[in-house]
């Protein structure tokens, strides 16, 4: 009778630890604000800042081919043993925008802007 209550804890605990290891990940501060800044300057409605910009959800990756149109926000979440992340490509493609884009200095590890 012990081996299923022990078994149902560890179930437990592996499941909590992996749910507060992907929430422990962070983009800092500093980078979302200058994402809110681009987005602000170019009109740019459609980035989803409820959700995490390096998570590929909705409002940070959508392409549509037919049209050429691309947005998408990538990061690289390997620093400070895999809880930072930070931006490293923005890809705007085919939307329009207009604008002067502000300051990127907020964007240290920026590789590619598109």
């Amino acid at each position: 009778m012990i081996l299923p209550p022990l078994l149902l804890a560890t179930l437990i605990a592996s499941s909590c630890f992996t749910t507060f290891a992907f929430a422990a990940t962070l983009l800092p501060n500093d980078e979302v604000d200058a994402l809110e800044e681009i987005a602000h300057t170019l009109g740019k409605t459609d980035w989803n800042f409820t959700a995490d910009p390096c998570s590929q959800q909705w409002g940070w990756a959508t392409q549509n081919s037919s049209r050429g149109f691309e947005n998408n926000v990538t990061c690289d979440c390997s620093f400070s043993n895999n809880t930072v992340c930070h931006v490293v490509s923005i890809v705007l493609k085919s939307q329009n925008l207009s604008g002067v884009l502000p300051e990127l200095g907020k964007l240290p590890y920026l590789k590619e802007m598109y």
